[in-house]
This record gives structure tokens, sequence and C-alpha cells, in this order.
């Protein structure tokens, strides 16, 4: 199904990428509409599932989350992995969880305090999931750019 959405629209989800608690009026000056368009655009928008939902952009370091690390996990059956990746989702620690090519199955992305908290998330966690084939992780020593969406084009 083809999406329906114009130039205007583009420009109101940037303006919100880059600061999602900007004021209708504020917006609407940035963007160059009406405060009552652009608050129809962003009800449709919202109504229709293209902005999802608006959450704040946490600093993890700030609280101590000082370990991202990235997971290939390789499954048993292929049958399996929708409810391997579900039963992966439910986890607080995972921020993303794709089902991918290669000769692994699912690439799970996850934020976590610490090599000790990492241990556990691994044995008693991942370790519980049945059907898990094998695990390669890759920790990673530095963030050069982490964002939670992309700047759209028109």
């Amino acid at each position: 199904m083809k999406k329906s959405f114009d130039a205007l629209d583009v420009r109101i989800i940037n303006a919100l990428r880059d600061d999602a608690t900007i004021g209708y009026g504020e917006l609407s000056r940035k963007v160059r509409a009406p405060p009552t368009t652009v608050y129809q655009r962003i009800k449709k928008m919202r109504e229709n599932e293209a902005i999802r939902k608006i959450v704040p952009l946490i600093n993890h370091e700030f609280f101590n989350y000082n370990l991202t690390v990235f997971l290939l996990i390789g499954v048993s059956d292929i049958k399996e992995i929708e409810r391997i990746g579900k039963e992966l989702s439910k986890f607080d620690e995972v921020m993303e969880s794709h089902h991918i090519t290669g000769t692994s199955n699912i690439l799970v992305k996850i934020k976590i305090r610490d090599n000790t908290e990492y241990r556990q998330f691994l044995s008693e966690k991942i370790g519980a999931i049945k059907g898990i084939r094998d695990v390669h992780d890759f920790v990673t020593l530095n963030t050069f750019k982490e964002e939670p969406t992309v700047r759209l084009k028109v």
C-alpha cells in the first residue's frame, strides 16, 4: 500500500526529529504553514502511525548504561525465527531486533550498564530462550553516530 505524504509532512517530521518538544506556533513558523494545518497533519500522521510515538532521546551514559552490544544470533530451526525474535524483543535491554540474511538469523542491539550485567543478560535471558543455536557478540568501543530516525527526503 502506497503511503500518502508531501513536502510539508516531511518538513514537519524533520523539524520534530530535531526537537519534538517544539510548540505548534514555532513549528508552524519553521515549516512555513499555519498552526492549524500543522496540527491536523501531525494528528493525521499519528492516526495512520507515520508517527508511532514521541519519546525523549535519552543519553544512556548519563544513567550509567555504558555498554552497547550487537548480537548475531543463529537459530536451530528457521521456523522459530518469529517466536525467538518476539521473545528477544520483550527484554528491556533490547533496543533493536532484526531478522537478517547470512549465516546468522537475528541481529540484536542492546544497551546495558557493564560486563557483569551483560553476562547475566546472556546467561539468564538469552540462555533461557529455546532454539538459539549460537550467539556472536560485538561490544562497541566508541559510537560515532546514533540517531533514532533518518532525516527524510521528499
